[in-house]
């Protein structure tokens, strides 16, 4: 065993919640990759993500055990003459259906399983809905050489199949088929470690808008680096930052280091994590919304303010974990100005802030403003915004006067 992965074995305690009436794990730290991607109406990403699963299930075949069927959702057995194969399911539906599918290891869907694929897809006559791959392993092959080809394999194959808009690979809480269930316990756990990638349930409904934080992978595809000018811009822009960007296929990767970490928050905060977040910034959604649903009877889960914290927990020490959750506003922290800033396309931030897109409608004061945000802080330089398709189609680039509404 590497020494990077017995610090993390050592952690198991910690990080490892069980269900003890039934006596099964719940969550737990895997390894994930996910892509997010447009165009899955269409026949031809279709192919390629039928592509991605059988890719996944022939690396992984004797791990998977049962899946939800995709009609009913009713869990059965691999191999239940009921459960169709995907390429099989996938054969059957037309532009408008949305393909949804979910495999997994272990005995049942109330366990965090340590294999399992699943998908969702953008229907034909949706506009600005994106689709997603994503698939998880034991957080362990990642550091084992022999395993480790194989999955480095597999996510440049779905980087070169997909085309993702963007994604990102790397250890992350996982738990149920239904994660909702247990997101009081993944909040808790996103306390303790900040490389972990948490609370990814909604990211594909905000994909368009750009990443919601860096992971030890991070895919930026090349219509996506065009909000920092172009493909030679974004390297040189990462460049800045100690960070490389490599390119490969469609898109660039970036990698935090030799290999992912966990960020205990009692250790220094990994340095490389800290780079590439400072140099994919601009390219951050800076108006995610919140990582968790409500409150089911007073238990503490993400909202928007709290989500908003974790995502910026990279900018600057001491934004994450709050020293107290008691009195957090429900919308994210920040000061009105004390004066008008504009902020064009191009230029250099000089006021830490939350910089809004001057184009869409103001809302009212304690309103939820779902206009495009993005957080910059001094040193870094403003983003254009993409001008995009119904499906993501790249039509060209705006230079935008972004307007300061909070400074942090």
């Amino acid at each position: 065993m590497s020494d990077s992965l017995a610090k993390i074995e050592a952690l198991v305690p910690d990080f490892q919640y069980v269900d003890s009436d039934h006596n099964r794990i719940v969550l737990t730290v895997g390894f994930s990759a996910s892509f997010y991607f447009w165009g899955g109406h269409t026949p031809e990403k279709r192919q390629a993500l039928i592509e991605c699963v059988e890719a996944f299930e022939a690396a992984y075949r004797g791990e998977l055990k049962w899946g939800c069927h995709p009609d009913t959702w009713k869990t059965l057995r691999v191999g239940d003459k009921r459960l169709p194969s995907f390429r099989d399911y996938v054969m059957t539906l037309d532009e408008d259906d949305s393909v949804e599918w979910y495999v997994a290891s272990g005995d049942d869907d109330d366990a965090a399983n340590e294999y399992a694929v699943s998908c969702h897809t953008e229907r034909g006559w949706m506009e600005g809905q994106m689709s997603a791959l994503k698939f998880r392993v034991p957080r362990a092959l990642i550091f084992e050489a022999d395993h480790q080809k194989v999955l480095s394999d597999l996510i440049f194959f779905c980087h070169e199949r997909l085309a993702p808009f963007h994604g990102h690979a790397g250890l992350s809480a996982i738990t149920t088929e239904q994660q909702i269930e247990w997101e009081p316990e993944e909040l808790d756990l996103a306390t303790r470690y900040l490389a972990l990638y948490c609370g990814d349930s909604f990211d594909a409904l905000q994909a368009q808008n750009g990443i919601k934080s860096v992971d030890w992978l991070t895919f930026i595809g090349s219509a996506l680096a065009q909000r920092l000018g172009g493909a030679d811009a974004f390297i040189a822009y990462c460049r800045r930052f100690g960070v490389e960007s490599t390119p490969h296929g469609s898109g660039f990767f970036i990698r935090a280091g030799e290999y992912p970490q966990l960020g205990p928050v009692d250790e220094p905060t990994p340095d490389a994590y800290v780079r590439v977040n400072a140099a994919l910034r601009p390219l951050r959604n800076g108006n995610f919304g919140s990582m968790g649903t409500g409150s089911v009877s007073g238990e503490r889960r993400f909202n928007r303010c709290t989500s908003d914290l974790w995502i910026r927990r990279f900018d600057a020490p001491g934004i994450w974990p709050p020293a107290t959750f008691i009195g957090l506003p429900r919308t994210p922290v920040g000061k009105v100005p004390s004066k008008k800033v504009k902020l064009k396309t191009g230029e250099t931030c000089a006021v830490h802030g939350r910089y809004r897109h001057p184009a869409f409608e103001t809302v009212a004061a304690g309103d939820d403003d779902d206009a495009p945000q993005v957080v910059l802080m001094p040193g870094d330089v403003a983003p254009h915004w993409l001008k995009l398709g119904p499906h993501g189609e790249y039509l060209g680039r705006d230079v935008v006067a972004w307007e300061l509404v909070a400074e942090l």
